[in-house]
């Protein structure tokens, strides 16, 4: 059944399957994609998160393009979510590790932004394509919007400036849709939207008309 993230990554993470659980996903979401594109629905791009002990993996960049190579897909399809505090470990490296993944196309989004405390250091100094806006900013329904408008539409200009991409994630409250939109905010999502479901839900929900067409 549905386990949270939460429950079982700090687990795997201590003892040591979370390698295998990273490429594991990895293929399947690529395995899906493929099979979504032979049956002729829009294309679409599935963001994949990479681990602490992965990012650091010297051989992450042939086991990612092996991964993607191996079901056809363009690398620009599999967007590599890596969380913000994995960034302050070993910066020199990990924007090595960047720099050539984004070389070979694929798309990075740094996780987590603002849950950390280098995040303005981390920003200037390691190139991403996207950045994912911390759920922390938005569980609150009785923060101050004014007060909330001002720090987070402060983060999506400033995103915007880099030529980055802003997602706002774990939003739950209309009110707060509505001032992403009005502050810019590219991308939005939360259980205001849904909740995480299996991919027939999935596939309903996205490919309604088109699973219409083809049957």
């Amino acid at each position: 059944g549905m386990q949270s993230p939460a429950y079982f990554i700090p687990l795997f993470e201590k003892n040591g399957f979370i390698t295998k659980l990273d490429q594991y996903v990895w293929d399947r979401a690529c395995a899906v994609l493929r099979e979504w594109e032979d049956k002729g629905y829009p294309p679409l791009s599935v963001s994949v998160n990479v681990s602490r002990a992965d990012i650091y993996n010297a051989d992450i960049a042939d086991i990612l393009l092996n991964t993607i190579r191996r079901h056809r897909l363009p690398p620009s399809r599999l967007h590599l979510e890596i969380t913000e505090s994995a960034y302050t470990e070993n910066p020199a490296q990990i924007i090595h590790t960047i720099g050539r993944l984004r070389e070979l196309g694929f798309v990075i989004e740094m996780d987590d932004f603002g849950s950390g405390y280098s995040s303005l250091n981390l920003i200037q100094s390691i190139p991403v394509d996207t950045l994912k806006i911390d759920k922390v900013f938005f569980k609150d329904k009785t923060m101050e919007l004014d007060r909330l408008k001002a720090v987070v539409g402060g983060i999506i200009r400033m995103s915007h400036s880099l030529s980055m991409v802003t997602v706002a994630e774990g939003v739950e409250y209309r009110e707060q849709v509505e001032m992403l939109k009005q502050e810019g905010c590219d991308y939005i999502q939360g259980y205001i939207f849904d909740k995480p479901m299996n991919i027939a839900s999935f596939e309903q929900k996205a490919f309604g008309e088109s699973l219409a067409e083809v049957r």
